[in-house]
């Protein structure tokens, strides 16, 4: 997009970090801008800070209906829900709407490479990156993580690829969106306070690669199921069968095969622990191979790599009892692989805000779960569909459910902080949460 294409007048919904650097960037460019947040002003004293004193308009506390009908352009934080009434009013009116990843992408002629996935895109763009970084130099990393595309924009430095972590909320509001890779990892049930069904979150997830051509890469999970034929040249990662074109896992070694060249990888050069970490480094290994990383490098990136924080994290042992931090771990089948990844016996603990999925995938680990300890606003519903198969106890809060935890653990046990839920009914988000953890973990 050209400067002088841009809307004279456009309204930013939300006001978190998008927000902020969608305000500053287009202020650069001279558009007049109207910030809209539900959040109160005091509420939002950070966000407004760093804006220092640009000029726009702005309300807060709610929304006003005359802002959504009184613009050129809005746009949509990836918070915001995109059927929220006065977004579709204003739609119906003909106003434009957008998100900030197809708003900035627009601006980006560099090469881009995007992940998503229901768990471990976080984990796979960050070592996605490194491996980038160390072969090709300046990278820029960031979307749904880091920093928003927008940020890149605004800084007027070409980097030689964009790694970008895109979550289904983005992808909602994409029209011409179009990464040179495309990486889907799983999908499996989330956000089903958002979305009317599972089918129609899926849908979100499948268009990262809808604006793909030929010339285009798509890595997939095997399990996963596509509902339209793709453009992209395809490579698939599986550890259930082998493939054609792509990466396997037959128990001990990663095996790639890319344009017929074929290599192996050994699974134990990793740190990282899990079925689920082991499709991550096969997603994070076929990518660096189509883009010509060198194998030896693949392999000492692999090796430095840790991990990230939040994710199945050793926090200490402590009388023979092993404390593990899984923060991150909103959804059921995040806590699933968490629990396939620890040694047994567990005492889990989860809660949190309800995301209005089914807990029950949890009952196919269940052999491997000595109690669970339930806390925050799910705490009820959880009970109420895995009570009556695992030994319960709902405690107040955070620390409460800690220390019932500990009380229940002996020597051998692993205490799994694994919580299926988002944090936002006591927490700002999963790393607020993850740390108070070990925090109180800490000081016990």
């Amino acid at each position: 997009m050209r400067e002088e294409d841009l809307p004279k007048r456009i309204l930013v919904v939300g006001l978190g970090k998008t927000g902020v650097a969608l305000v500053r960037f287009l202020r650069e460019m001279g558009v007049e801008v109207t910030v809209t947040d539900i959040k109160k002003e005091d509420e939002l004293k950070p966000q407004l800070e760093k804006l220092g004193d640009l000029n726009f308009k702005s309300y807060f506390g709610g929304h006003r209906r005359e802002d959504f009908f009184s613009t050129d352009l809005i746009i949509l934080s990836p918070g915001v829900d995109t059927n929220f009434h006065l977004v579709l009013e204003a739609q119906e009116k003909g106003v434009k709407v957008t998100g900030e990843l197809e708003f900035a992408s627009r601006f980006v002629e560099d090469p881009i490479i995007a992940v998503t996935g229901t768990n471990g895109k976080t984990t796979v763009t960050t070592l996605i990156g490194k491996l980038f970084q160390e072969a090709f130099g300046e990278v820029f990393v960031g979307g749904n993580i880091g920093n928003p595309l927008i940020e890149y924009v605004m800084q007027k430095k070409k980097a030689k690829f964009l790694v970008l972590e895109v979550s289904s909320f983005q992808l909602e509001t994409i029209e011409t969106f179009r990464p040179n890779c495309a990486v889907l990892l799983n999908i499996t049930e989330d956000h089903l306070d958002r979305y009317k069904n599972f089918s129609e979150y899926v849908d979100a997830k499948l268009r990262i690669f809808e604006n793909q051509s030929e010339k285009d890469f798509a890595v997939i999970n095997s399990e996963v199921t596509l509902k339209n034929n793709l453009r992209a040249k395809k490579f698939i990662f599986s550890s259930r069968k082998p493939v054609n074109e792509g990466a396997f896992f037959d128990g001990e070694k990663i095996l790639v095969n890319v344009g017929g060249i074929e290599e192996v990888y050994p699974r134990s050069i990793s740190p990282l622990f899990g079925n689920h970490n082991t499709e991550n480094l096969m997603a994070s290994i076929l990518v660096a191979r189509l883009f010509g990383i060198e194998k030896g490098l693949i392999e000492d990136c692999i090796k430095k790599f840790r991990g990230l924080p939040h994710r199945t994290e050793f926090v200490r042992e402590l009388n023979g009892v092993v404390f593990i931090n899984d923060s991150k771990a909103t959804n059921v089948d995040a806590t699933k692989r968490a629990l396939e990844s620890v040694n047994g016996p567990v005492v889990l603990i989860v809660g949190g805000k309800d995301k209005m999925g089914s807990y029950k995938p949890i009952l196919e680990e269940k052999e491997k779960i000595k109690a669970m300890v339930v806390f925050g606003e799910a705490k009820e519903r959880i009970i109420e569909e895995l009570g009556d198969f695992i030994e319960s106890f709902i405690e107040k809060d955070l620390e409460s459910a800690v220390k019932r935890a500990y009380e229940i653990g002996i020597p051998g046990d692993t205490i799994l902080f694994s919580p299926m839920c988002s944090s936002f009914d006591m927490f700002r988000d999963y790393v607020e949460r993850g740390n108070r953890f070990k925090e109180i973990v800490m000081a016990l």
